[in-house]
């Protein structure tokens, strides 16, 4: 169990031998942080955190193979501690004793958030992470994977990542996530200068009981490309926030997420893209599947301020349920103040289709083997948005592996 008082008491003890820069920026952090997110918080409404810090979590299951992707740069983070590094990332240890140390003043500047409480909480408490800078017209030829191994019942830890390209630069990121910390926060924040270009895959696939919540922070520059495919198998505690900033004229986003959700485990995507300014375009696609009594969460918005006018921006959210236990909750938003834009959202949730089973099964296709096909197919559409073979080949290998440890509550509505 964690109370508020307990972490006020842990910000306090990191304050302790910092520099003068640092003190500042986690004292104005923990001047913020108004305690652990309850349901009363409208952005917490349907995962209530401090809830989540004070229940009892169920027993790891067997250890998962590694999701590892040949030709990669790694760095690894065991137990929250950066173990390995390629030579280009600075871990954040080293950075944060230096105050002259290149981008330490970007740290917390990226997409500011002064009324999150998670991301206040962070601040105040991180200790390790890395920071990468890709520099002006770079393609950094290799992909990045960053690691993420947590032991069971860990205490974990409170990680902080400043990902920068320059102008016109590349960068392919691979993030993944394993193993089952008691709680832990993991804040990304990424910079795209102009024309600059990322692929940021995130693959989460932690144990049964696992509390962590993440926030991937970002702005992009004019005529950048942000390409995001999230995948997450939730947790006792699971929760992934994309905050994303479209800051310059003719950038783009597009986000595609599955979700695959078993047992009791809660799963939370939320995304909030902002366009702040004309002639953005943001893409949205998020599919999922729970079965047991599993608890999926779907909270997407877009926010059109006034200047950002020629925006384009759609958002879709299709659920599929296995279980009459199983629950999603899904959230669509448009903030729509300016006036020449085009923006829709739509979001359904149901069980397989009838009639396809049907088909499939006056074929003689088992019923079983009939709704695997079926649960494929509905992933088929979002994995094919993957553009890297090597990643899209991972992403695939995740849902078969899902499919089979769960192919007892994939053949039947329980």
């Amino acid at each position: 169990m964690l109370s508020d008082g307990q972490l006020r008491e842990l910000m306090a003890s990191r304050l302790e031998g910092a520099p003068p820069w640092l003190i500042e920026l986690r004292e104005a952090a923990q001047s913020r942080f108004c305690g652990l997110p309850t349901r009363r918080l409208e952005a917490w409404k349907y995962s209530d955190l401090a809830r989540a810090l004070q229940n009892e979590v169920p027993a790891g299951g067997p250890a998962l193979a590694p999701l590892v992707l040949p030709g990669s740069d790694l760095a690894l983070f065991e137990d929250g501690v950066l173990t390995e590094k390629p030579e280009d990332v600075q871990p954040l240890r080293t950075v944060l004793a230096d105050p002259m140390a290149p981008l330490v003043s970007g740290i917390g500047s990226v997409n500011p958030q002064v009324d999150h409480p998670l991301l206040q909480l962070n601040t105040a408490l991180m200790d390790d992470g890395l920071i990468l800078q890709v520099p002006r017209g770079i393609d950094r030829d290799k992909p990045l994977q960053i690691r993420f191994i947590w032991p069971e019942g860990a205490p974990g830890r409170h990680l902080r990542l400043l990902i920068v390209l320059d102008d016109n630069a590349e960068l392919s990121l691979l993030e993944t996530h394993e193993g089952a910390p008691d709680f832990g926060s993991v804040v990304i924040e990424t910079r795209l200068g102009a024309g600059a270009r990322m692929t940021h895959m995130r693959l989460e696939r932690l144990g049964a009981g696992a509390r962590q919540a993440a926030v991937t922070l970002a702005e992009l520059g004019p005529d950048s490309r942000y390409r995001g495919f999230y995948l997450s198998e939730g947790a006792a505690f699971a929760r992934h926030e994309a905050l994303i900033r479209l800051a310059g004229k003719g950038a783009e986003a597009q986000l595609d997420g599955i979700y695959l959700v078993a047992e009791e485990r809660h799963c939370d995507n939320t995304t909030v893209l902002t366009h702040a300014t004309e002639k953005t375009v943001s893409r949205q696609t998020f599919r999922g599947v729970l079965s047991g009594a599993a608890r999926g969460v779907y909270q997407g918005a877009v926010s059109v301020r006034p200047e950002a006018q020629g925006t384009d921006a759609r958002q879709l959210s299709r659920a599929v349920l296995l279980s009459h236990k199983a629950e999603i909750a899904t959230k669509p938003e448009l903030e729509i103040l300016a006036d020449d834009v085009k923006c829709s959202h739509g979001a359904t949730a149901g069980e397989l289709d009838q009639n396809a089973l049907f088909f499939l099964r006056a074929r003689g296709i088992p019923e079983g083997e009939a709704r695997g096909l079926l649960v494929s197919a509905f992933f088929e559409e979002a994995l094919q948005a993957i553009t890297d073979d090597g990643q899209r080949a991972l992403a695939a290998e995740a849902v078969h592996d899902w499919l089979e440890r769960h192919t007892g509550e994939v053949s039947h509505v329980q």
